[in-house]
């Protein structure tokens, strides 16, 4: 979306006019730093004339001679952040998976603590 932003000269605000949203979303879709649905990319395609397949298909580096000469340093800079806050996502989810199962079961009310000291009291006669 960056990418077909700049190509394009839109602003942020104007996109984030089209999608109904903030511009600080729109800074996030960006940065890969929240999704964005289906649907907003093929609004914001069709609005504003774009390839749709772009959005989906697109090689960042074949896209690169398309972009005027003096933003593609700018643009390569963007590629490598959403990539590294791509693989930082993926961190995330790898380490927090897991724990998901016992998170649901906490959420649903089970009891999932066990106390592993604790023994039935013994009554002394």
């Amino acid at each position: 979306m960056f990418v077909l932003r700049t190509i394009s000269g839109k602003t942020q605000t104007r996109l984030s006019k089209i999608l109904k949203v903030s511009f600080q979303q729109i800074q996030k879709y960006e940065k890969a730093l929240n999704g964005i649905g289906s649907d907003k990319l093929f609004v914001l395609a069709k609005e504003q004339g774009w390839d749709i397949n772009l959005l989906y298909n697109g090689d960042p580096e074949q896209m690169l001679p398309s972009i005027p000469l003096f933003k593609q340093d700018m643009v390569a800079r963007k590629f490598r952040e959403i990539e590294a806050n791509i693989r930082e996502e993926a961190k995330l989810q790898a380490r927090y998976l897991p724990l998901l199962p016992k998170l649901e079961r906490e959420l649903s009310y089970e009891n999932t603590f066990k106390d592993p000291v604790a023994e039935p009291i013994k009554k002394y006669a």
